[in-house]
């Protein structure tokens, strides 16, 4: 379990897809900026090689296959205001230190979306899609890993907005995937009570 919390400092900074607030560039390369610096910190033996779209750290080699930064996934979930506005995929080489963490497997591929959870009203709202399923064209199902995603759902006390990365691993290389489909569960109240449609998919296309 250490070996695996420890591996979380690393593969936040290598395998975030992009952060909140105004940056717009994909944070999975280094740049002068302060926040950057700050991740950094937290994980000094991470280093980015010229080639920008390949990313070297304790956790592997991670390398960047395709992403798309101008998704439009936009819903309206009762009082829940939701999107998908970025998606990416890679590569990832397992460190053999690391292994444990990936079930042994020496490759895996990533794929990141940057979701945007905000409710509405005062009322307490539950919502979970960091617990989204994932189906792939290569016909994989796989739940999101909520290890290493960033804590997008949960319950939503009053009007709180939340924004982060939910990452799945699936098997096939990255080339091989054609289109995504996603599938969350709706958000519901206090009362356990649904407040929109009971489930929500959405086809993502992942091609170069």
């Amino acid at each position: 379990m250490n070996m695996k919390r420890f591996g979380l400092l690393v593969a936040v900074p290598l395998l975030l897809l992009v952060g909140c607030g105004e940056a717009d560039e994909l944070k999975t390369t280094a740049t002068d900026t302060e926040e950057v610096a700050e991740m950094e910190a937290s994980a000094p033996e991470e280093s980015t090689s010229e080639n920008e779209d390949i990313q070297e750290s304790e956790l592997g080699t991670n390398k960047i296959y395709m992403k798309n930064k101008a998704l439009t996934i936009t819903e309206t979930m009762g009082p829940i205001q939701f999107a998908i506005d970025k998606v990416q995929t890679s590569r990832l080489t397992v460190a053999e230190a690391y292994s444990d963490s990936f079930d042994g497997q020496e490759e895996v591929t990533v794929v990141a979306m940057n979701m945007i959870v905000e409710n509405t009203v005062d009322e307490t709202m539950s919502f979970h899609p960091n617990q989204a399923t994932l189906v792939t064209s290569t016909g994989e199902q796989v739940s999101s890993d909520l290890w290493f995603s960033d804590d997008v759902g949960g319950e939503f006390l009053g009007k709180v907005k939340k924004e982060g990365n939910v990452l799945f691993f699936v098997k096939a290389k990255p080339e091989e995937l054609t289109d995504l489909k996603v599938v969350i569960d709706g958000p519901f109240d206090e009362q356990f009570d649904k407040v929109a449609e009971e489930r929500y998919e959405y086809t993502i296309d992942v091609s170069k």
